[in-house]
C-alpha cells in the first residue's frame, strides 16, 4: 500500500492509495476514506464517502480483469465537493447498472452509487478506467441556492 498526499496553494486537497485487487482490501479502504476525512473536517459526508468508496472498490476488485495489477484510490476535495475516485486497468469492462430486486444478493452497488452520490461517471484512456464520484457538502449547496 502506498499513499500520496497533495495540498496546492489553492486550497485543494488531493491524497492518493494503492490497494491490492483482493476483497480484503475493501474495508482498508473503507477505513482509509473515514480517517482522511476525520482529517479533512468532513465528517457530514463521511458516512456517504464510505458507502461510496467501498462500493466502486468492490466492484472494481470483483469485475476488473486487472491481471492482478493495483487499483487506486484517489480522493479530491476542492471548491466544496470531494470526488472519490477508484482507477483499475481494465478497459473492456465498463460499469453497468444492472435490474435487481431487494431480494438480490449483489447487483445493488452502481444503483447506490447513483443514490448516494451528487454525480458520477467513467472516464477511460488508454491505460485504465476511472470510476469517479461526487459528493457536494453542505456548505456547497447552501451556496449554490443563493
Amino acid at each position: 500500500m502506498t499513499s500520496h498526499l497533495t495540498s496546492p496553494t489553492c486550497g485543494a486537497l488531493s491524497r492518493a492509495f494503492t490497494l491490492s485487487p483482493t476483497p480484503q482490501s475493501v474495508p482498508g479502504g473503507r477505513k482509509w476514506v473515514r480517517q482522511l476525512l476525520d482529517r479533512w473536517d468532513l465528517g457530514e459526508i463521511k458516512w456517504r464517502a464510505e458507502l461510496l468508496v467501498t462500493e466502486l472498490i468492490a466492484n472494481a476488485i470483483k469485475h476488473a480483469q486487472t491481471g492482478g495489477a493495483p487499483v487506486t484510490v484517489l480522493v479530491m476535495y476542492a471548491a466544496g465537493t470531494l470526488r472519490i475516485e477508484v482507477r483499475d486497468r481494465d478497459t473492456d469492462n465498463l460499469p453497468v447498472r444492472r435490474r435487481s430486486t431487494p431480494e438480490d444478493e449483489n447487483g445493488h452497488g452502481l444503483l447506490l452509487v447513483e443514490t448516494y452520490s451528487d454525480r458520477w461517471n467513467v472516464r477511460l484512456n488508454e491505460r485504465n478506467k476511472t470510476v469517479w464520484a461526487d459528493l457536494d457538502t453542505p456548505s456547497r449547496l447552501k451556496a449554490g441556492a443563493r
